[in-house]
């Protein structure tokens, strides 16, 4: 990543807001919890009559409405740049702990699938949690150890092939799996145990995405927060 292009910065987690689907009674109460609103190009117009402003809209500005409105009131980062989504400007441009991402998956297949490419992209430089009206997921690499609500939906998804030394607390153990996409994937798995604790090998370290039920949300901001 070329860190030149970071413009904000924040000491707390960062919600970044895209154009797709929104749950707003979910963006609201992650918005609390947020230090910073970041709205990638269109996904302010999701803000228009509501009052709330973003800190910045960041992107090509391609899709946002009432630009001469919208730059009276926030800091418009314009990214010239065509070959990244607005998604990633936002990650390039704002540097965070951790990141919420909204309305970047749901609406179009292409969408959510340059989202999960931008976060294997910057898997290890920033750790963020992909939230949808159904899920919540986060791409990363390594081991992770989560404590679930019990019968959980969790799913274990490689964007790169991904070898599995063991894991515990899970119906189906993912002991010994090599993981690609194309030949064993780990969908529809669940919680079996309050614990569930995946360790990957060191040696082919590869990236996945852990997707759940909403229901999880807390433990998953709680593995971001530790």
């Amino acid at each position: 990543m070329n860190d030149t292009r970071l413009k904000i910065h924040a000491d707390g987690p960062v919600l970044l807001l895209g154009g797709s689907t929104l749950d707003l009674n979910a963006f609201h109460a992650v918005r609390e919890r947020s230090e910073l609103l970041i709205a990638a190009d269109g996904g302010a117009n999701h803000l228009l009559g509501s009052g709330l402003v973003p800190d910045a809209i960041v992107g090509d500005l391609d899709s946002l409405m009432h630009v001469e409105n919208w730059r009276r009131q926030s800091q418009l980062v314009h990214c010239e740049e065509q070959e990244s989504t607005d998604f990633e400007k936002c990650l390039y441009t704002v540097k965070a702990p951790w990141y919420w991402a909204m309305g970047f998956s749901g609406q179009r297949l292409d969408h959510s699938l340059a989202v999960l490419h931008s976060l294997a992209r910057y898997v290890d430089s920033r750790r963020v949690l992909l939230l949808s009206d159904t899920d919540v997921s986060f791409v990363c690499r390594g081991d992770i150890s989560l404590e679930l609500p019990l019968s959980a939906r969790l799913s274990v998804f490689p964007i790169t092939p991904t070898r599995f030394v063991r894991s515990s607390g899970l119906s189906y153990p993912l002991d010994g799996l090599t993981l690609c996409a194309g030949e064993q994937i780990g969908c529809s798995n669940a919680v079996a145990e309050p614990q569930v604790q995946i360790e990957v090998e060191t040696l082919q370290e590869g990236v996945y995405v852990v997707i759940a039920d909403i229901s999880c949300l807390p433990a998953f901001e709680q593995f971001l927060n530790s």
